[in-house]
């Protein structure tokens, strides 16, 4: 790699954004990440360096794009920069806030913006990327005030990037408020701030003219021990290797980092490799596909068949999305399952299965899929690695031999199904924590329907609509624990065969009465035959939890079952 268009040296945050260059994130980077966590530890650095008298503090390193200067393009760094302008934000809000407008616009020019003589329009020192861009310029730049930032956070419809950034000022806001009330000079704290980020916070700054040269330069740094992601390393790996067509790869990556704002990046990336190349480990994923992805060519097909699995694996969390509008209702039933699971190391799977099985094929397959997660994963509880090594040959299997059949896909799938005894057993021992609520109500459904007779299954009971009952209360009271004097309460409330479903109107009222109480006053008026059955037992305790847990079990054995 030619040195000539290279350019390296240390410069402090002042010079930084303090000269006549500024600096734009393109559109394909990813969008602002940095959570609390972070922003705290850049705090703590800021913080530590004037306290402990320091000269300097050497926060990392910036790699550029020059060749459109004064304009640089970021291609590591933005979110150090963009943490650090709004942090400048801050700083200036807040002498605004004191009565010290001399500093505000000090601060203002020299880290915010700048006024173009000849438009005389203020233009920013940082422009972030199209996703993030406008939220920052219009609530954080502009200074929207605290309060109003307050209530923008309170925005539930916010966009994940939109919050980070909106949280970061919030964060650092109330950081420094902490700072100044132990100071009795508070325009000195903001002072000592802006000159510690000024003089102070240090980066080595590579500026490359050449656009493939800043990619490797970056997959370089990495090498060196920097934390970055594997889909940071791809990205810029395959901009390396992008040639004449790196357009096209900016906008078909920037394509997929937008599908991408609901799911992990890096996790997609793997499971379109599995069900597309060969298993692979996300510590070996940068590796393998740096070897088999060699030319212009081999990164454009890669990525047009990444952008098109990019919508499949959204839609697999998107019961609702257009992806599915052609197919059966129980399609949308049983991802809207999976979603119930918590599962995901089938996506690989359902990926190679959408891509590769003939359309009519794809809901058993889904449905097959939906059975063994429930068994291996929710009931049984089984080890991942053994399932992700049969979901690997599956997935080969269905590239290779594109079956036709749900039972010639089920042979190669059935030594990891667990059987009647091994799944029973473990449901009949099942317990679901407080934080499993919606997992509960789904199996007391399906269990309601069997013991009803209906096939119209309800994959997802409101849970605003029929609450999960626990017969013996989640807070017991005293005449509950006389009893239970004999053994540990906390041993039989979370188990499935203490559970039930309930009207919420009903089930408010209830609370903790006695289990009496309740079969008179609800359990009784209850339409549920899973919760009519209660009536049954005279008395409640750990037997009759177990005794109906184990009746529970053998309904199980036959709802969640593949007959193949």
């Amino acid at each position: 790699m030619s040195t000539t268009s290279i350019d390296s040296r240390l410069l402090s945050f002042g010079e930084l954004l303090g000269g006549n260059n500024s600096y734009s994130v393109p559109s394909f980077q990813r969008d602002y990440s940095w959570t609390e966590t972070e922003v705290e530890q850049l705090w703590q650095d800021i913080t530590e360096t004037l306290d402990e008298g320091r000269t300097e503090h050497f926060i990392g390193s910036i790699v550029v794009n020059n060749s459109r200067k004064p304009e640089l393009q970021l291609i590591d760094g933005q979110q150090r920069l963009s943490t650090i302008s709004i942090l400048m934000c801050v700083l200036r809000d807040i002498a605004k806030e004191q009565g010290d407008n001399q500093l505000a616009q000090e601060i203002s020019g020299k880290y915010l913006g700048s006024l173009n003589l000849r438009t005389r329009k203020t233009e920013p020192k940082l422009v972030l990327n199209d996703n993030n861009n406008l939220f920052y310029q219009e609530n954080i730049v502009e200074s929207k005030g605290i309060e109003s930032l307050r209530q923008i956070a309170k925005n539930k419809q916010l966009k994940k990037s939109s919050q980070l950034i909106i949280n970061s000022y919030l964060c650092l806001y109330k950081l420094i408020q902490e700072r100044m009330k132990k100071s009795l000079d508070l325009g000195e704290v903001l002072i000592q701030l802006e000159e510690c980020v000024r003089d102070k916070l240090i980066a080595i700054v590579i500026a490359v003219a050449d656009e493939a040269n800043s990619y490797l330069i970056f997959e370089t740094l990495n090498d060196r021990g920097l934390d970055l992601s594997v889909a940071d390393l791809l990205k810029n790996y395959l901009f390396s290797r992008a040639g004449n067509h790196i357009k096209e790869v900016q906008s078909k990556w920037a394509e997929i980092n937008f599908r991408a704002d609901n799911f992990e990046l890096t996790k997609f990336i793997r499971h379109y490799w599995l069900s597309s190349y060969e298993s692979v480990t996300e510590k070996d994923l940068y590796r393998k596909m740096a070897s088999k992805l060699k030319t212009s060519s081999d990164v454009l097909n890669f990525l047009n068949g990444l952008s098109e699995a990019a919508q499949v694996y959204g839609a697999l969390e998107n019961s609702q999305s257009f992806v599915w509008h052609s197919y059966d209702v129980n399609v949308k039933y049983d991802l809207e399952r999976l979603n119930i699971f918590k599962v995901s190391q089938c996506y690989s799977v359902l990926l190679a299965a959408k891509d590769n099985l003939p359309a009519e094929l794809f809901p058993k397959f889904l449905r097959m899929i939906v059975i063994l997660s429930f068994r291996y994963s929710v009931i049984c509880g089984y080890t991942p690695a053994k399932l992700e090594s049969a979901y690997a040959k599956i997935v080969k299997y269905i590239r290779e031999q594109k079956p036709k059949t749900a039972k010639a896909i089920f042979e190669q799938l059935k030594e990891i199904y667990p059987k009647d005894t091994e799944f029973g057993n473990s449901f009949a021992q099942k317990i679901l924590g407080a934080n499993s609520s919606r997992l509960a109500r789904y199996i007391l459904s399906e269990i309601n329907s069997y013991y009803t007779g209906s096939k119209e299954l309800v994959a997802n009971p409101n849970g605003t609509e029929l609450n999960l009952e626990h017969i013996l209360p989640q807070t017991p009271k005293d005449s509950w624990l006389v009893e239970l004097s004999k053994i540990d309460p906390n041993l039989y409330i979370y188990r499935l065969g203490n559970m039930t479903l309930l009207d919420s109107s009903v089930n408010r009222k209830l609370g903790n009465n006695s289990f009496q109480d309740k079969c008179a006053k609800a359990y009784q008026s209850s339409k549920l035959k899973i919760t009519q059955e209660i009536l049954d037992y005279p008395v409640w305790g750990p037997k009759q939890i177990e005794e109906r847990q184990n009746k529970m079990a053998k309904a199980a054995c036959q709802i969640w079952r593949l007959d193949y």
